[in-house]
Order: C-alpha cells, then sequence, then structure tokens
C-alpha cells in the first residue's frame, strides 16, 4: 500500500513546486527592456534592442496538460531564455500581448 502513494506523493510535490516556482516569478516590459525574474534566480534585464519576440513552449511528457504555462524569450541573436511566468504588469496575460507590448514599446522610442 505505501509504494502505491509514494509515486502519487512525488507527482503532486513536483506539481506544488511548478506551480509555486510560476507565482513566485516575475516579468516587466518596460523602455529599459525586458525584466525576467524565474524564482529562485536573480532578475535578469535585457535590453529592449536584443529582444526580438516571446513564444509559447511545447507541452511534451505525459503530464503536459497538468504543466503550468510558460514561454521563451527569443533574442535578436537567436538564443532563447525561459520565462516561467506569461504576464506582465502594464501588459497583460499571454504571449500576444506581450509581442504587442514590446512592439508598442519600440514604436515609442
Amino acid at each position: 500500500m505505501v509504494l502505491v502513494l509514494i509515486p502519487a506523493v512525488l507527482i503532486g510535490a513536483a506539481a506544488v513546486a511548478a506551480v509555486v516556482s510560476v507565482r513566485c516569478s516575475s516579468l516587466r516590459i518596460t523602455s529599459a527592456g525586458v525584466e525576467i525574474r524565474n524564482y529562485p534566480q536573480a532578475p535578469k534585464l535585457i535590453p529592449l534592442a536584443q529582444v526580438e519576440r516571446f513564444e509559447a513552449t511545447t507541452p511534451f511528457g505525459n503530464f503536459s496538460r497538468i504543466r503550468p504555462e510558460t514561454g521563451v524569450l527569443v533574442l535578436s541573436d537567436g538564443s532563447r531564455l525561459p520565462v516561467r511566468r506569461i504576464a506582465a504588469p502594464g501588459a497583460g496575460n499571454g504571449i500576444d500581448v506581450l509581442n504587442q507590448r514590446v512592439q508598442s514599446l519600440r514604436r515609442g522610442a
């Protein structure tokens, strides 16, 4: 009986850890650039000139439908940075909204 519960407890703990890391992460888009804080890492500020676009991550694996929605920031040199939170103050929620915010700041600069 105990051996049956161990995998369920481990899966539940992983799900809770994923939700906590997404909720404690942050994303800010300003005229200075895009600031990403993927909890528990320190914030990174990427200048707006180096930002290409945001993309959604492709879900995969057995438990992909319960995985929190995340994204990727694509830089002008082709490198990609993971983004755990796809909501920004002043922009809203979702990849399309974040891309619109970046474009509007570029036009205003």
